[in-house]
């Protein structure tokens, strides 16, 4: 069966409006379950159904069984003019992140740069999803997180050592699509290696090794994940471990996998850093944009090599893959269009796709 006969299109507005329901249902007050579900649903437009819709299931229960807080109260450890040191109180890592990156453009609207550090969150989906809030602000935006243990094997090692850890960029820009750098330090995504699994697809060799530390293309083998770029991306976990952890006064990744030492809950649960820079305070706004405009216009033009039908700007791609699916629909596998009818069924949330 090839991956068409495996999928199902679903107008993305009504996507949107089952999992808001869905979020209200376990606890998400409509404001946020709104701004999470239009997060989650961009990722399946920009085609990273690794952390979008196919997610909400796993979040919902979290909620339902207690494991994660519907409705965190979210407090200010740290405040100072440019930085901030949150406690997101086990709260539903998008909401949290809302908050986080909110006020990291707040405090850049003052200062220049506003920094955000939050302990104590749960799983934020997809980085790109938090530090574009930052575009419509004229601001550059980062996020980061350390969360899901150690998946990574750091570079010469044979087992888990390192979180799989994210980080992204987004770059305003005039006239063409924004920059946005979204990216893993493994080699892939843990939910990347779970989409192939899914789809019955083997996986490049340099993605994993199976359990004898071994390359493996078959992703439902691997047992740790591939550093990307090799020793670069190790060392680009281990920072973004640093900016999440003990900046924030937590933990690293392996120390809470191996080391712990008694910590409490906060310092070992997952964690955030987010960061906004306000262009117009150093610079003119229009002149930068032209200036990243003229960038993406000048890579268009190399000429590209061998087994390449074109050279593309990080983000392109995914600009244009959001307008294709705005106007024609996602496609979703139908085990997760599957799960998502019965968790709207269960919850009493109506599916207009099937009506």
């Amino acid at each position: 069966m090839n991956q068409r006969e495996q999928e199902t299109i679903v107008n993305a507005d009504q996507l949107q409006q089952v999992c808001s329901q869905l979020y209200q249902k376990a606890g998400v007050a409509r404001e946020y379950a709104d701004t999470i579900a239009e997060m989650q649903v961009l990722m399946d437009l920009r085609g990273v159904p690794s952390h979008a819709t196919r997610g909400v299931p796993g979040y919902v229960r979290g909620m339902i069984n207690g494991d994660t807080n519907p409705n965190p109260d979210i407090k200010t450890l740290e405040d100072n003019p440019a930085s901030a040191l949150l406690d997101g109180d086990r709260g539903l890592g998008h909401l949290v992140a809302i908050h986080g990156m909110n006020l990291a453009i707040e405090k850049a609207k003052a200062t220049s740069i506003g920094i955000v550090v939050v302990r104590n969150s749960k799983h934020f989906g997809a980085a790109s999803s938090h530090a574009i809030r930052a575009l419509e602000h004229d601001m550059i935006g980062f996020a980061t997180t350390n969360g899901g243990g150690v998946n990574v094997a750091v570079f010469g090692a044979r087992t888990n050592s390192i979180g799989n850890n994210a980080l992204a960029f987004a770059i305003p820009a005039g006239e063409e699509p924004p920059i946005v750098l979204d990216m893993a330090c493994g080699a892939a995504a843990a939910g990347r290696i779970g989409t192939a699994r899914m789809y019955n697809q083997k996986i490049p060799l340099g993605w994993g090794l199976d359990e004898n530390g071994e390359e493996t293309d078959d992703p439902s083998r691997v047992a740790a994940i591939l550093p990307a770029a090799g020793p670069k991306g190790s060392a680009l976990a281990i920072i973004m471990d640093v900016l999440c952890g003990p900046l924030g006064g937590g933990l690293m990744g392996i120390n809470k996998a191996y080391n712990p030492r008694n910590a409490p809950p906060e310092k070992i649960a997952t964690a955030h850093f987010f960061f906004a820079i306000n262009i117009a305070n150093l610079t003119s706004v229009d002149q930068f944009k032209e200036e990243i405009d003229e960038q993406i216009r000048t890579t268009r033009k190399a000429e590209p090599r061998r087994g390449f039908d074109r050279v593309t700007v990080p983000g392109e791609i995914e600009w244009e893959l959001t307008q294709e699916r705005r106007a024609n629909g996602i496609p979703l596998h139908k085990s997760q269009v599957v799960t998502l009818e019965e968790l709207a069924d269960e919850l009493g949330v109506s599916v207009p796709w099937r009506m």
